[in-house]
This record gives structure tokens, C-alpha cells and sequence, in this order.
């Protein structure tokens, strides 16, 4: 199953997250990963960096992980592909600059018959791809762009509504971030096993958060660490990452987080 990771931090933080030790848990022990994305956002921009290749092989994977960038949000996703090939195009996060900020969205599910709405008749000739993913964020765009707000409460809104809805198509774990915030909507996921895929079952994302009392402390996990906490932060991750510290978050629960401090939060 695909993998979420991401964070929100107050101060620039350097994070590592291991994209070819999670490539190789779900391309070598299981089945074979169908791609990787990474992004590290500064300001207005953002590094991304995607590859339709496993992890696990992957020299550039390697070179990321190695050369981390200080910054106040990242997103992660490691891909097994449900819907469209390994292509680069159907890789995640997908971005697109809306007024003069990127934005990026990650997914982990299906969402079949997104394709067959009313609303997204218009927005297919647009997708690069041939993801459900890609055309829920396009959908989610649109959406933002109609409701002619940059108003954090009204994003959010229309962000759990549309959350809301995608979660009854299938399975809708969604991390976008707008250029300012990042959004984060839990769902269920299945979960690789030795006699392959679980049926969708909760978690499917998990929290840890780090407050003031973290300052200057090292965070070390199987998968991920940040060398030095610069303050309050708060991490999201398809699994717990180590044994203590994170808190499931249940279906159908929206987030809104700018800065590393959670300003909204909604159960749906």
C-alpha cells in the first residue's frame, strides 16, 4: 500500500524521511513499489522531486535522503500504484501554482468512480496523469478557485466537504498543502501483510507532535529522524513510525495546520 509522510514545523527544520527503507518494506518483503515523491516547501516554492522508479534502486532516492533541505513542511509519498501505470505523470505529490504559491497534493486509496461525477467532466482534458488522486486534486482546486476565498476557515471548510465526499467513493487519505497550510484528512488504508492486502480498516493516518519542551532533542525512528527539534512540530505518517508518541487519527477526521500549530481541527 502507498505510504503518507508529513510535517508541519514552526521553525525551517531538517527532517530525514528513508524513502528507499519504506520502498524496500513494501517492494522487497511484499510487492514492488511503483514510484516515489518528496517535497520540501520554502515560502512561495518548493523543492519536489519524483520518480516513477522503486526507492529502493534509485539513485537519486538516495541522493534526497542524504541532502535534506531545512524547511517548514514536507510531504512524502511511496507509490503502489491502484490506478494508472509507474509513470512519472501518475506520480505523487502533484503540484500546480495557483496564485503565485504551489500547491501539492499526496493520496492513499482508491476512489472509484470519481471519473463518472458531473463535476469532474471538465477537469479529465486537465489531468496529466491517469489517476483517481490527480483528479480529486483537481477537484479540490477547482472547488477552492469557486469559492473566491483565501480565507483559512473557508478553505478548511471546503476542504472537509470535499473530504467528506471523496470518503464515500472509497479510501481518502489526503495531504495537500496550498503554499501557507497544510490540510490533512485521515481515512482507512489496507495494510500489507505476508498474505498480502487487509481489507480497509482504520488508521489510516497517525499523528505525533512535538511541543516546546522537545527544543534541542534528536528524534530518531525506524524510517525517518530529525537530528535537532527547532520547536513545535507535528508529524502525520501512513504507520507509526516508532513505538512511542503517536495517536491514530479516525475516519473522517480534517486538520488545518500553519506553522507547525494546529488551527483547526473536525470530525466529519
Amino acid at each position: 500500500m502507498c505510504e503518507l509522510f508529513a510535517m508541519s514545523a514552526s521553525q525551517p527544520q531538517r527532517v530525514r524521511y528513508e524513502l528507499d527503507l519504506f520502498a524496500k518494506e513494501g517492494g522487497e518483503k511484499h510487492r514492488n513499489r511503483d514510484g516515489w515523491g518528496i517535497l520540501f516547501a520554502q515560502e512561495r516554492d518548493a523543492y519536489l522531486f519524483r520518480e516513477p522508479d522503486p526507492a529502493a534502486s534509485s539513485e537519486l532516492a538516495s541522493m534526497v535522503v542524504r541532502n535534506e533541505r531545512a524547511c517548514k513542511y514536507v510531504m512524502a509519498h511511496v507509490r503502489r500504484a491502484t490506478a494508472g501505470g509507474p509513470e512519472l505523470a501518475n506520480t505523487h505529490p502533484f503540484d500546480r501554482v495557483e496564485d503565485g504559491r504551489r500547491h501539492a497534493f499526496a493520496h492513499n486509496g482508491e476512489l472509484p468512480g470519481i471519473e463518472d461525477r458531473g463535476d469532474t467532466q471538465d477537469l479529465i482534458s486537465s489531468r496529466v496523469g491517469e489517476t483517481d488522486s490527480e483528479l480529486a486534486f483537481l477537484l479540490l482546486l477547482d472547488r477552492l478557485r469557486k469559492s473566491g476565498s483565501s480565507d483559512a476557515e473557508t478553505r478548511f471548510e471546503v476542504f472537509s466537504r470535499f473530504a467528506d465526499e471523496m470518503r464515500e467513493l472509497g479510501s481518502a487519505n489526503f495531504l495537500f498543502f496550498d503554499g501557507q497550510r497544510l490540510f490533512v484528512h485521515a481515512d482507512r488504508r489496507r495494510f500489507e501483510t505476508e498474505e498480502g492486502l487487509s481489507e480497509r480498516r482504520e488508521p489510516g493516518l497517525n499523528i505525533r507532535s512535538f511541543d516546546e519542551s522537545h527544543k534541542g532533542h534528536h528524534w530518531q525512528s525506524s524510517g525517518a529522524s530529525i537530528p535537532e527539534i527547532s520547536g513545535p512540530l507535528h508529524l502525520f505518517a501512513s504507520v507509526p513510525l516508532d513505538p512511542d508518541g503517536w495517536e491514530p487519527l479516525p475516519r473522517g477526521e480534517a486538520l488545518v495546520l500553519k506553522d507547525g500549530a494546529i488551527e483547526a481541527r473536525r470530525q466529519g
